[in-house]
């Protein structure tokens, strides 16, 4: 297949406190519910795998047949690309880092970031803990003392947030974010309001000790930073992130024409408005995969857009 830009459509999975809300937003259409997340990038072999429009490859088949697409240095797509709004709170979790989840789940770690797209006045998110050791940890956690050991952030509009591994978290209600990370799924739930799993009658599945063995103490978490944008060439362009083995990511914003030069290859989510980027018809909710080796998108129309891509370790 030749290299062009080829839209890469949504994997939808039912969660919990979600509901259909992000899918109006978004203009997406699934028979499934309730949807509360999106995985705009995701390419996990017999799981969860982004179609690629156009084609009858999924997304990790497109990463394997054509790796000069990509010219990554991973044996799976390195980065993963989702949106969230969910209608009630998620579960506080942490992800653990590449060493541990190896060894006890043969899986990666998920270090990740968002960026928070809208909130309502109270919005927030539970970021970091209050407790001064694990012993202090464990004690408050056993016994449900969450308001001594949770820490929560009011939520801010379009500012970053880096979420390292080890580091606890969650997204409230209503609270809109673009997510980035690596491409795992892997993740150790702390505690979950006592929800019940409708397929079970069961409350979800908790990972406490798993939790006391990544949680980092003391909490060092520096919650949300802004980033200050700038102009070039007709776009008005703020970089996020640029981590050699990770990921790297910039959000793009056009009123009428731009230009945007590109390294390597990108996922391009359009989270506002419609155009082009060089001939190709976007709109919102939508992805598009620029392959490597595209190094110039001329873009027309109105439109704000995250610009996810991975930079080699030896680059």
């Amino acid at each position: 297949m030749e290299k062009q830009i080829v839209k890469i459509l949504p994997f939808f999975e039912p969660r919990i406190w979600g509901g259909k809300r992000i899918l109006e937003t978004f203009n997406y259409q699934t028979d499934l519910y309730p949807i509360g997340e999106v995985y705009n990038v995701v390419a996990l072999p017999g799981a969860a795998d982004c179609p690629v429009a156009g084609t009858d490859l999924t997304l990790s088949q497109l990463y394997t047949e054509y790796p000069d697409w990509f010219d990554c240095d991973t044996e799976e797509l390195p980065i993963r690309v989702n949106l969230l709004d969910p209608l009630s709170d998620l579960s506080v979790q942490l992800h653990p880092d590449d060493a541990y989840a190896l060894e006890h789940d043969n899986s990666r770690g998920k270090p990740e970031a968002w960026v928070i797209l809208d909130t309502p006045a109270d919005g927030k998110i539970e970021f970091g803990h209050h407790a001064k050791s694990k012993k202090e940890f464990a004690e408050w956690a056993e016994t449900g003392e969450w308001g001594k050991l949770l820490k929560y952030l009011p939520a801010k509009k379009d500012y970053f947030i880096d979420i390292p591994a080890g580091t606890l978290h969650a997204i409230n209600r209503d609270v809109l974010t673009y997510n980035i990370s690596r491409n795992a799924d892997l993740t150790y739930r702390l505690y979950d309001y006592g929800r019940i799993e409708p397929e079970t009658g069961e409350e979800r599945e908790l990972h406490i000790d798993k939790v006391l063995e990544n949680v980092l103490v003391p909490d060092t978490s520096e919650g949300f930073v802004w980033i200050e944008p700038y102009k070039k060439a007709g776009c008005e362009i703020t970089d996020y992130w640029d981590e050699t083995g990770l990921y790297s990511l910039s959000r793009i914003k056009t009123e009428d024409r731009g230009t945007y030069q590109l390294a390597r290859f990108a996922f391009i989510t359009i989270v506002e408005g419609e155009g082009k980027v060089n001939d190709v018809t976007v709109s919102k909710g939508e992805t598009i995969l620029v392959p490597a080796g595209v190094d110039s998108l001329e873009i027309a129309g109105t439109l704000d857009m995250f610009v996810a891509s991975y930079k080699n370790e030896e680059e």
